[in-house]
């Protein structure tokens, strides 16, 4: 059974079993409707801990969604027996937050996860028992506390920066220099794009704070720095568009994400 396969159904038995669960605790009493999960109703002065994670999603996990990601880390910190604070609700969740959503097949080199902890436990202890949980593919990097009122992970998101990898005998060079140039000196670039049954506009060039071509070790490598933010999303794939670059990249990396 693939990975993706096993999370899915994994998801639907873990959902199966809290239903099972709350609804043999309200017909023997135990606890009523508005009961649930109380406990975590913290007053100001208990309020949980809030955890940032920076981690790598590596090419093996790279076909792997958002939603699907998502569940791994859950999965994962479940297992790691860590004091997980939960969603309210009929079938509550852990309270986890990735950054901004990778286009599948894109690479992360430094994504980031908050996640809510009570009581709070060390970005040590986290890492010791998190590591050895994690499915391959997903590395841990960094874990720091932040403010638990900051504000959420993806609003504070403003940039991201990119790294385009092509064959360098697929790639005329010389002529992508050329449309970075003169991409770069215009002011602005109608942009339109098709996602799902909607049609996108707006202006691409806005997106774009950034681009660089490099070549090493028979590579051809394109860096770009772009908006990532509530108003402007840079895309790498609209990027290679709008050079008029036609070849397939060996693959995408998304390098960092900026907060403000």
């Amino acid at each position: 059974m693939s990975l993706l396969m096993k999370l899915r159904h994994d998801a639907v038995i873990l959902v199966l079993l809290r239903l099972h669960y709350w609804k043999a605790l309200r017909q023997a009493g135990i606890i009523s409707q508005s009961q649930h999960y109380t406990r975590y109703a913290m007053t100001q002065d208990d309020l949980p801990q809030r955890l940032r994670i920076t981690y790598c999603k590596s090419a093996k996990l790279r076909y792997i969604g958002h939603l699907d990601l998502m569940r791994a880390w859950e999965r994962a910190l479940r297992r790691a027996r860590l004091p997980l604070v939960y969603t309210q609700g009929f079938t509550p969740h852990a309270r986890i937050a990735l950054g901004a959503p990778l286009a599948v097949g894109t690479v992360g080199e430094r994504e980031l996860l908050d996640v809510w902890m009570s009581p709070a436990v060390t970005p040590e202890v986290l890492v010791r028992r998190l590591s050895t949980e994690l499915p391959e593919g997903l590395e841990l990097i960094s874990v720091e506390e932040v403010p638990y009122k900051l504000a959420s992970l993806q609003s504070q998101i403003s940039g991201a920066t990119y790294r385009v990898f092509f064959s360098s005998e697929t790639i005329d060079v010389d002529a992508v220099r050329i449309q970075i140039v003169d991409l770069l000196a215009l002011d602005s670039l109608d942009w339109e794009e098709q996602r799902g049954t909607k049609v996108r506009r707006y202006d691409l060039r806005a997106t774009i704070r950034t681009l660089a071509l490099s070549e090493c070790d028979q590579q051809v490598m394109l860096d770009m720095d772009l908006e990532l933010n509530e108003e402007r999303t840079g895309r790498p794939s609209s990027i290679l568009a709008a050079l008029k670059v036609q070849a397939q990249p060996k693959s995408v990396v998304r390098t960092r994400l900026e907060l403000s």
